[in-house]
């Protein structure tokens, strides 16, 4: 069984990789196709303020009850102070916490145990001992000033979802692409101090900016992307796909070279490889060694692995690999959907791009944690027909509550 679907899953994989090609060709005017004209730039339907800060405190409220109800099912007692304790022990010391909070403090080390931690970009930490300094006056713990960082970047998400789903898609739909955000199935990773929600943040401005044809904006916070996690790199599909469909409209200027900046903030990562290590790939060294065993393999393999790791660890399937093969086959599902329906080709380049580069990972074991970051499978699952759409947002809360059951337990969710 799971043989067959590892040559399935990446049979799929091809096959999207092969029909969205086409339809790239196509839609840029290649080969046999005169080109497609390209979409307006002016948004089906922009946010005011007032819904903004709705979407951003409603995807905060969201998670924080889901978290709630994680926490009660634990049956302990001691009221709200009893929650708040848990819930700072939990989000604050859980999985690669502690990793991110010593980089915060001290920053990238040549030498001993903590030179491995090399294979966590730099710009979270940064953010953390930026909030940190601020508010240092106020005897803030690094904990409260990463937190703080990870909460308002969450409630910023929340709102540039609107603003971003607002450009494709009319109203309810934007509005059900912020719930399916704020409903996924590990969503609760935005509260803590991880790096999801300032990936999250930026990644939706970029394309924000992007699909306006803001290409100095967009490159910035494509670059900060980039130095966030390395599926920021990702992020160059899309925005040279937009690109080259506006440059067939009219020139662009000499701000489309800020396209440049998410490849050069990667090469400031690989130099301070290189300054600390003599080797700019230093990190995928740390990334094969313990405790990650994490190497490059072609996604039929990995699937394959998955459902080995399942069979031979069944306590960990529910959250782990079958959640990470669960969550593979309904991304691809949305995706060919998604270019069956004729959505926009650049959530499709993105969203592929991005399930791609995540499940090419051996060894994975956050694939929860790492889909989280695929936007444009919110964005598409908001465009199924009505029923579908707020089916698979209450399909999602569902899971969200179960999974933060076993977050809250203390299960190894990663």
């Amino acid at each position: 069984m799971g043989v067959f679907l590892g040559h399935f899953g990446g049979g799929l994989m091809l096959l999207f990789v092969a029909l969205l090609a086409l339809r790239c060709a196509k839609r840029l005017g290649l080969v046999f196709w005169p080109a497609v004209p390209a979409r307006p730039a002016a948004p089906r339907w922009a946010p005011g303020p007032g819904a903004l800060a709705l979407a951003a405190l409603g995807v905060l409220a969201a998670q924080c009850f889901f978290v709630w109800l994680g926490w009660l099912d634990l049956g302990q007692s001691g009221g709200l102070e009893a929650f708040l304790r848990c819930f700072w022990e939990r989000f604050t010391t859980a999985g690669d916490s502690p990793h991110y909070l010593l980089l915060a403090r001290q920053g990238y080390v040549a030498e001993g145990d903590a030179a491995k931690y090399i294979v966590f970009y730099p710009l979270y930490p940064l953010a953390v001992r930026l909030v940190h300094t601020l508010l240092t006056p106020f005897s803030v713990s690094w904990e409260g000033a990463a937190l703080a960082v990870s909460w308002l970047c969450w409630g910023g998400a929340g709102a540039a979802m609107l603003a971003l789903a607002g450009q494709d898609l009319p109203k309810e739909q934007a509005v059900c692409a912020v719930a399916l955000m704020a409903f996924y199935p590990f969503g609760f990773f935005a509260l803590g101090v991880f790096t999801e929600s300032l990936f999250l943040l930026l990644c939706l401005l970029c394309m924000y900016f992007a699909r306006r044809g803001r290409w100095l904006p967009a490159g910035v916070l494509g670059a900060l992307a980039a130095l966030c996690r390395n599926q920021g790199l990702v992020l160059l599909l899309p925005l040279v796909y937009l690109w080259l469909r506006a440059r067939r409209q009219q020139k662009q200027g000499p701000a489309s070279l800020a396209l440049a900046l998410p490849l050069l903030a990667w090469g400031g990562y690989l130099a301070l490889n290189a300054r600390l290590f003599g080797d700019p790939f230093a990190f995928m060294e740390f990334q094969r060694a313990p405790p990650w065993y994490q190497s490059v393999k072609w996604i039929s393999e990995n699937l394959t692995q998955h459902w080995q790791m399942a069979l031979e660890y069944p306590g960990l399937a529910p959250f782990l690999y079958h959640a990470q093969l669960a969550l593979y086959f309904a991304a691809m599902a949305l995706l060919l959907w998604g270019l069956w329906k004729q959505c926009p080709t650049h959530w499709l380049i993105w969203g592929g791009a991005y399930i791609g580069l995540c499940y090419l990972a051996g060894w994975l074991i956050s694939g929860g944690r790492y889909v989280f970051g695929c936007i444009p499978l919110f964005l598409i699952g908001a465009s199924l027909p009505r029923p579908a759409r707020w089916l698979l947002a209450a399909v999602s809360a569902f899971f969200l509550w179960k999974m933060g059951v076993y977050y809250m337990q203390g299960q190894a969710i990663m």
